[in-house]
């Protein structure tokens, strides 16, 4: 028996990309079906979000309150001046909230991993999916290639892992 997925407990800071790919496929209520209750969005995503006109129910909105967390928001955002201050906003909600970022921009996944946060995808997120039997492999799968006809970056060769990985999933 495998082991449970990363993504099936606990808090998860999602960042505008991740939320915008499954918003283009029309798939946006996954994110409530996998995380009702757990998802937690900084008001830097939720401004984000806004702008584009997207609507993301059941996201907690987390503003940064501490000098800490401000402390910390700034010093990413130094260090890593190619990240925007959503996916800051988002490592930082991840960090102190002891969640894990969900983000595609593979900036942002570097930096939360050099910061020893907990980081995932849209595979992550959509091997989660089949895992817990809220879509079959072949949905996640057909949901992945939606997401890259509407502009996400997959590799031919994650895309080929991904398939036969979730289709062997219900083996």
């Amino acid at each position: 028996m495998s082991p449970q997925h990363k993504l099936r407990a606990g808090g998860v800071s999602l960042d505008s990309n991740i939320i915008l790919d499954l918003y283009l496929t029309a798939s946006l209520g996954l994110l409530n079906d996998l995380f009702a209750e757990r998802m937690l969005v900084s008001d830097f995503v939720l401004r984000e979000l806004t702008q584009a006109a997207i609507r993301l129910p059941g996201a907690e909105t987390v503003n940064l309150t501490t000098d800490e967390e401000w402390g910390f928001f700034r010093e990413t955002r130094r260090r890593h001046p190619g990240l925007g201050v959503g996916e800051v906003g988002a490592i930082t909600v991840a960090r102190f909230r002891h969640a894990t970022l969900i983000t595609n921009d593979m900036q942002a996944r570097q930096t939360a991993e050099e910061l020893e946060i907990p980081v995932s995808g849209s595979i992550g997120v959509l091997e989660c999916a089949v895992e817990l039997a809220v879509i079959s492999g072949q949905e996640a799968i057909n949901l992945l290639q939606a997401m890259v006809r509407e502009g996400a970056w997959i590799s031919d060769e994650l895309l080929e892992l991904f398939r036969q990985k979730v289709l062997t999933q219900g083996d």
